[in-house]
């Protein structure tokens, strides 16, 4: 794939997206979608490719991207909408008082009424949701990733949306949302999909962020698949659920 897209007359940064600097930040368009028809391809090491999102101006980040392939070569190298949600104190599940942590997938941490909410739906297909603050001087959610894979997905790197880490004692803010849609599984082309680490789980605190949600289709996931995955994507909680 690469050798065809580099002998074309297509564009880097608008037909496919390829970055073989290290070092190197990528902020795409926030709550857009971003289309890649040729691929994106990370890679350079620690390359992290994020949102033109300003929070000054109080925006939350939700990163779209539909493309056919998705390399990241290296373990440090990322897809990343960390701390990008609900800020501090804000959101459906922003944590209450004595320091405690935002909820969204499973509760923060703190003791009852102190704790934030759980809220949303698992299968993030009714709805999607940022990630919540946390209390006092908390941590803020993460934020959205939503992916359309039409071909292949190679990560060995991370996709992460996770919640920010507190400040003085304040409460962890809660992963956000990540969904993966892979367009790829017909019978005549199955690809091997390397899922890799997927994280959306609470920043810390004096009492840490609940999880995020994590749902992914179109592929059945590995054992080796899952222990990357945290916290568990939905369809395997439905399948456990299931056999029990």
């Amino acid at each position: 794939m690469l050798s065809f897209i580099q002998s074309s007359n297509l564009k880097n940064g608008v037909d496919f997206l390829l970055i073989t600097e290290n070092q190197q930040t990528i902020q795409l368009k926030n709550n857009e979608w971003n289309d890649y028809n040729f691929g994106i391809f990370l890679l350079g090491e620690n390359t992290t490719l994020t949102l033109n999102c300003n929070r000054y101006k109080k925006e939350l980040g939700h990163l779209k991207i539909k493309t056919s392939h998705l390399w990241i070569k290296h373990s440090s190298s990322k897809i990343d909408c960390s701390k990008l949600g609900y800020p501090m104190n804000q959101g459906p599940g922003k944590g209450n008082s004595l320091r405690g942590g935002g909820g969204y997938g499973t509760k923060g941490g703190g003791y009852d009424g102190q704790c934030g909410e759980m809220y949303g739906e698992e299968t993030l297909l009714k709805k999607i949701h940022f990630g919540s603050g946390g209390y006092g001087y908390g941590g803020s959610g993460g934020g959205i990733i939503e992916l359309i894979i039409e071909q292949q997905l190679i990560n060995h790197g991370s996709i992460q949306s996770n919640g920010k880490n507190a400040y003085n004692y304040g409460g962890g803010g809660s992963g956000g949302s990540i969904l993966i849609e892979f367009q790829c599984q017909s019978h005549s082309n199955k690809l091997k999909q390397t899922v890799g680490t997927i994280t959306c789980i609470g920043g810390s605190g004096r009492y840490n962020g609940g999880d995020g949600r994590i749902a992914i289709y179109g592929i059945e996931l590995s054992s080796d698949d899952i222990l990357a995955i945290d916290p568990k994507p939905w369809k395997l909680k439905y399948f456990e659920m299931q056999i029990e």
